[in-house]
């Protein structure tokens, strides 16, 4: 493993020499950069690189961890920072080698691990990531982002069962609102929509998110508590996107009246024409016959009537680890609480926040901290901004 940790080095040091040749004129201001680095202490290093890196400097950051390393900085952490940048930039292959040298030195340590499951995951090797975050989680069972993207691939790989057993294993002990949402997405596979406006309301308890307000609505839903349903929706969202989805959850219960009514609102209420809400009236038309209103005239004045566009309800994805998560998410791919199936063909269009995760899966390339940290986090924190 030395050639793979000299490796990783020279990888980041070549990065850095290409950027100084760009910046700078030649690498000799690369060096010159990597000398001022090496006046500083180790741990002053480290920190000089994760300001750098809070600041959107990789480049800078890259520089001041070799220079911790360099200065005799812990050689675990340094590497677990180096997977993390790697990681943050989409080279999964460097990453797993930054990180298995992490292990090198200390083979227990759970934010190597972690890191390494999300490397698998970038690079595609699924069941690798498995193994690598169930191991995480053995030895640290308070790793939100692992717990998040171990369960959504259980749940990709339909085993909601099992995803729901990880969720709550994390959550016997811990707390994440990502967790928690993550989890209801898991009841909604199961057939459980009561216990998911539960573990929905629970992610809510942390404080006002367009996503779990928008799966509790959905759960609400699931269960005929249309009302609820439409406060939730409306919470987080213009009152014709709440009204367009509120329609379709009627027209998936069967209701089409009030389904007709909830569409017809929606597109009285916007200042354009809202093209899928009219396209879920036709839809309904298509099942039963009801009065459309017509669409207006290019020109003509539309008496204050309204209508915007919309698009399909998303759950979020687990995020990713700092700089190591889909969801709410290496974009991590989106994790969806499916409506129950529709009515007619095709589809009725529902109105959605855009996504990010969860743990993304994880929505976004590795980036974003948790709010609240495991103890194995704040003490190495190699999760970086």
């Amino acid at each position: 493993m030395k050639g793979v940790g000299q490796a990783v080095v020279t990888a980041w040091a070549v990065a850095i020499c290409l950027a100084a040749m760009t910046l700078l004129g030649g690498c000799a201001g690369s060096k010159g950069k990597l000398g001022a680095g090496a006046r500083l202490s180790g741990a002053q290093a480290l920190e000089a690189g994760d300001v750098a890196l809070a600041r959107g400097n990789r480049d800078e950051a890259g520089r001041m961890y070799l220079a911790a390393l360099k200065a005799g900085a812990d050689t675990a952490t340094v590497y677990i920072r180096l997977g993390d940048l790697s990681l943050g930039g989409g080279a999964a292959a460097q990453a797993q080698a930054a990180y298995r040298k992490a292990l090198d030195a200390k083979p227990d340590n759970a934010l190597a691990l972690q890191g390494l499951g999300f490397a698998f995951f970038l690079g595609g090797s699924q069941n690798e990531a498995v193994t690598a975050l169930t191991k995480a989680l053995e030895r640290d069972p308070r790793l939100p982002r692992a717990t998040a993207l171990l369960g959504t691939i259980e749940n990709r790989q339909g085993h909601p069962e099992a995803a729901l057993a990880v969720f709550d294993k994390f959550l016997a002990v811990a707390f994440d609102p990502d967790v928690a949402n993550n989890r209801g997405l898991s009841l909604m596979q199961l057939g459980r929509p009561a216990e998911a406006v539960g573990a929905f309301e629970r992610a809510l308890s942390a404080g006002k998110n367009p996503k779990f307000a928008n799966n509790l609505g959905l759960a609400l839903c699931r269960l005929h508590r249309y009302d609820e349903a439409y406060a939730a929706f409306a919470s987080v969202a213009p009152e014709s996107v709440a009204l367009n989805n509120i329609g379709v959850c009627y027209m998936e219960g069967g209701d089409k009246a009030r389904a007709q009514q909830s569409f017809e609102r929606a597109i009285a209420t916007n200042p354009t024409y809202y093209e899928k809400a009219q396209s879920n009236l036709s839809r309904l038309s298509a099942m039963e016959s009801v009065a459309l209103p017509s669409p207006p005239v290019p020109g003509a004045p539309q008496n204050g009537t309204s209508q915007p566009s919309a698009q399909l309800p998303q759950a979020v994805v687990p995020m990713p680890p700092a700089q190591a998560a889909m969801p709410q998410t290496v974009p991590i791919p989106s994790t969806q609480a499916p409506m129950p199936a529709p009515v007619a063909s095709p589809a009725p269009v529902v109105v959605a926040p855009a996504p990010a995760q969860t743990p993304a899966l994880p929505s976004a390339l590795p980036g974003t901290r948790s709010s609240r940290p495991s103890e194995a986090e704040k003490a190495d924190r190699s999760e970086r901004p």
